[in-house]
């Protein structure tokens, strides 16, 4: 979530009814802001974000239909348990998963409490641990998992929209909790106006040491970059299924997004990712486009 772009937004939504949003692009703007990273950061992103398809499931949406939805394998567990970290105001993908039979444990130190409640939910007004921040409210993982007594469980769903803490959180959680998950949905902020690179991709070779990548979807509230042929957009929802325990293609030939895919905002376009899994082609290297409100 993009909260302070999503309230911004809906201030003027009023005032820009019926006309047409401006996408700019501006080289000497892209540098003073310094959007573009280096060739082989895309082309490296690009790899690590290979899409694989699961052999007998389905993708399904669950959540919001706009900005708090996520594409999921469709292989869900009555009786399941799921981690959703980042609430805000929005609590339509935990109604979803708790109508499909799950204890959703739900934390955010950023609200007092929940906007709608549920049977299934169990709220604690703490967030996760960065390794930066320095607030007694924040845990990490292995704390939260060891206080719900589920340090045996398997098959557990994570969920994270922490404007960014998920940089941190990847570096310091252990490859077995990230284990303990069986799908782990992300939404991914600065991505491409990041100012360190290294940690991004490092994150992602982490997570793919446990997990696949299944599914891509760029958040359109923000500006994106085209390069070798792919637009990589500042901010990105990830859905990714553990290793060992489905099979995959690794051939996929997806075109993005999917037709069950939706635009985060509906003042924007979608941004088109198309055939993803395609080659990075080297040398193409163009212009960001940022969306202005």
């Amino acid at each position: 979530m993009i909260r302070q772009l999503k309230t911004t937004a809906k201030k003027i939504a009023a005032k820009i009814y019926g006309e047409e949003v401006r996408i700019i692009r501006s080289s000497r703007f892209i540098q003073s802001c310094s959007f573009v990273m280096s060739e082989n950061y895309y082309r490296e992103l690009h790899d690590l974000l290979h899409i694989a398809k699961v052999d007998g499931y389905e993708l399904t949406r669950t959540g919001s239909p706009n900005d708090g939805g996520y594409i999921m394998l469709d292989d869900f567990h009555d009786g399941g348990i799921a981690y959703s970290f980042g609430i805000d105001h929005d609590v339509s993908w935990d109604m979803d998963m708790a109508s499909r039979g799950y204890d959703i444990f739900m934390y955010d130190h950023t609200i007092d409490g929940l906007p709608e409640e549920n049977q299934r939910f169990h709220f604690f007004r703490e967030g996760i641990a960065d390794g930066v921040t320095n607030d007694d409210r924040l845990k990490t993982l292995e704390e939260l998992i060891q206080k719900n007594h589920h340090q045996d469980k398997r098959n557990m769903i994570l969920k994270m929209d922490v404007e960014g803490a998920e940089w941190g959180f990847i570096e310091n959680v252990k490859p077995e909790t990230l284990a303990q998950f069986e799908q782990i949905l992300f939404e991914f902020h600065d991505v491409v106006r990041t100012d360190s690179p290294e940690r991004v991709l490092s994150a992602f070779r982490k997570l793919n040491a446990t997990h696949k990548l299944v599914h891509l979807h760029a958040n359109n509230h923000q500006h994106y970059v085209s390069a070798g042929g792919k637009n990589f957009c500042n901010v990105i929802e990830a859905s990714y299924v553990i290793r060992d325990k489905y099979r995959t293609d690794d051939e996929y030939d997806v075109v993005l997004p999917l037709g069950i895919d939706n635009r985060n905002c509906v003042l924007f376009p979608e941004i088109e990712l198309g055939r993803w899994n395609e080659n990075f082609e080297a040398g193409k290297m163009a212009s960001a486009s940022i969306r202005c409100i």
